[in-house]
C-alpha cells in the first residue's frame, strides 16, 4: 500500500488539485452560502490546490539535478509548510462562521483567535527559519534535511487545531450531525497523517488527506446547506399555507364574501343555512335569498306545560334541561335528513320537502322523524325527574323560504302551511303526532291512522285533521 502511494502520489495530487479548483470556481457562483463561509471554502480550495501544487512539485524536482530543478525543489518545500499554515487559518475563518451562525454563538471563542495568533507567528517563523536553517536545510546535493527546530513546525501547525477540535466538542450539539463529525475528521486526521509523514519517508500523507478532506468539506456543506433550505421552504410553505388559511377563515367567517374554504368554516356555517342556501349566499352575499317550494313539510313541537315546569327550575338548569332536549333534537333531524329551522323558545320547528320537486317524499320522512322525537323524549325521561311530554303537529303544501337579515340572519320559512303546521301542534294531544288532511292524503298509504278529528282551526274553518 505504501509503496503504491509512493508511486502514484503525484498523480493523486494533480487529480484532486483540479477538483480543488473546480470546487472554488463553483464556490464563487454558490448563493445559498453566507459571504464568510463561502470565501472560506473558496480559499481552502485554492490553498489545498496551491499547497498540492507545492507538494507535488517537491517529489516531482527532488531528484533532478539542474540549477532550476534545485531551485524549484526549494521552494516548492517552503510553499509547502506556508500553504499547510494557510489553511490553517482558512479553516478558522470557516469555524467563525459556523459558530456564529450554525451554533448561534453570539461572540466568537476568543480560543479561535488564538489559534490565528499562532499560526500566524507560525509563517513568520518560516520565513525567519528559511534563512536560518532552523526548520530544514539543504545539503550539498540539495537534499532536505531537517533542521534542529523542525518540530517547530508541529508546534505551530498542531495547537491551532487542538484549540479547534476543543470548540467543536464543546459547541458539539449545536452543529448539524453531518458538519461535526466532518469537522471532527478534517482536524483529527491530517494531524495523524502529520505524524505517519513524520515517521515513513517518501509519503506526502498530510497533504493528500487535507486535500482530501477540503473537497469533502464543500460536498458536506452543500448538502447541509441544501437541507437547511428545504427545510426553511418547508417552512416557509407551512406558514404561508397557515396564513392562507387562517386569512380565508377570517374572511369567510366575518364578510360572506368567498366561497367556504376549509372545513371548519364550511361546517359553522352549514349549522346555521341549509346547504344550498350557504352555497348561494357565500358566492352572491348582497343577493335576496329567497325560494318558494310547491310541496314542502313543517313540524312543530313543543313542551307541554313548559311554562310552569320552568317556574320551578332554576334558569341555570332550565338551559341545560333545554340544551339537552333540543340536541337529541338536532341529532335525529341530522340522522333523518330534516331541515331545523329554528328553536323558539321550548318550541322546535323543523321542515322537509324544500325542493322544486311536488311529488317528493317529505311528508314521509317527517312522520318518521316525529316517530323519533317521540322515542327521544321517552329516553330523555329515564334519566329526568321531571317526565315531559311534548305536542307535535304537521302540515303540508306550499311555502317560502329565505334568509332574512344582514347580521345575525336566520333562514326561515312562511306561508299558510305553515300556520296551519303551527295549529296543529297547539291543538294536538300530548305525546301523540297531529297532521293535517294534505300530510295525511300524502301519507296514509304508508302510516296507520287511528283517529280522525274535525276542527275549528283559527284563520281556516273547520277542518279534518288526523292522529297517527
Amino acid at each position: 500500500m505504501i509503496g503504491f502511494l509512493r508511486e502514484y502520489q503525484t498523480d493523486f495530487m494533480l487529480f484532486f488539485q483540479g477538483i480543488c479548483l473546480i470546487i472554488a470556481f463553483l464556490t464563487l457562483f454558490t448563493k445559498s452560502l453566507s459571504p464568510r463561509r463561502r470565501n472560506a471554502i473558496i480559499l481552502l480550495e485554492v490553498y489545498a490546490a496551491l499547497y498540492l501544487a507545492a507538494s507535488r512539485y517537491y517529489y516531482l524536482y527532488r531528484d533532478v539535478a539542474d540549477p532550476g530543478g534545485w531551485q524549484m525543489v526549494r521552494v516548492a518545500k517552503f510553499l509547502d509548510y506556508l500553504f499547510a499554515l494557510a489553511l490553517i487559518l482558512c479553516l478558522n475563518l470557516y469555524l467563525k462562521d459556523l459558530f456564529t451562525n450554525e451554533a448561534g454563538l453570539k461572540k466568537i471563542p476568543k480560543g479561535i483567535f488564538a489559534g490565528d495568533f499562532i499560526a500566524v507567528a507560525g509563517v513568520i517563523s518560516l520565513f525567519i527559519g528559511m534563512f536560518t536553517g532552523l526548520y530544514y536545510y539543504w545539503d550539498a546535493n540539495n537534499v532536505y534535511t531537517h533542521g534542529r527546530l523542525f518540530f517547530m513546525h508541529y508546534i505551530f501547525c498542531v495547537p491551532p487545531m487542538l484549540i479547534d477540535l476543543y470548540y467543536v466538542f464543546k459547541y458539539y450539539k449545536k452543529l448539524t450531525r453531518s458538519i461535526r463529525i466532518l469537522i471532527l475528521l478534517f482536524i483529527i486526521i491530517p494531524v495523524l497523517m502529520s505524524v505517519l509523514q513524520f515517521v515513513t519517508s517518501g509519503i506526502a500523507a498530510s497533504v493528500l488527506s487535507t486535500a482530501g478532506f477540503d473537497i469533502i468539506l464543500y460536498v458536506f456543506t452543500i448538502l447541509d446547506t441544501n437541507k437547511k433550505l428545504e427545510r426553511a421552504h418547508r417552512l416557509e410553505i407551512e406558514m404561508m399555507a397557515k396564513y392562507q388559511k387562517e386569512l380565508e377563515e377570517t374572511v369567510e367567517l366575518r364578510t360572506s364574501e368567498l366561497k367556504v374554504a376549509n372545513e371548519k368554516v364550511e361546517h359553522l356555517l352549514l349549522n346555521i343555512l341549509p346547504e344550498p342556501i350557504a352555497k348561494e349566499l357565500t358566492e352572491h352575499p348582497d343577493k335576496t335569498i329567497s325560494d318558494r317550494y310547491p310541496n314542502a313539510t313543517v313540524l312543530f313541537t313543543d313542551i307541554v306545560d313548559f311554562t310552569k315546569i320552568s317556574d320551578s327550575m332554576s334558569a341555570e338548569n332550565t338551559v341545560i334541561m333545554l340544551n339537552r332536549m333540543m340536541t337529541l333534537f338536532d341529532d335525529r333531524a341530522k340522522k333523518e335528513g330534516i331541515e331545523k329551522i329554528k328553536t323558539i323558545g321550548d318550541a322546535y320547528m323543523a321542515a322537509t320537502g324544500l325542493t322544486n320537486d311536488p311529488e317528493n317524499d317529505g311528508a314521509e320522512k317527517m312522520i318518521r322523524f316525529a316517530q323519533g322525537l317521540l322515542e327521544d323524549i321517552d329516553e330523555f325521561n329515564k334519566t329526568s325527574d321531571i317526565k315531559f311530554r311534548i305536542r307535535i303537529g304537521i302540515n303540508s303544501g306550499e311555502l317560502v323560504a329565505g334568509v332574512i337579515g344582514k347580521t345575525k340572519f336566520i333562514y326561515d320559512i312562511w306561508g299558510d302551511t305553515v300556520n296551519v303546521a303551527s295549529r296543529m301542534e297547539s291543538s294536538g294531544t300530548p305525546m301523540k303526532i297531529h297532521v293535517s288532511d294534505v300530510t295525511y292524503e300524502q301519507t296514509k298509504d304508508v302510516f296507520e291512522y287511528k283517529e280522525k278529528v274535525s276542527l275549528d282551526i283559527k284563520g281556516k274553518g273547520n277542518m279534518l285533521t288526523y292522529y297517527l
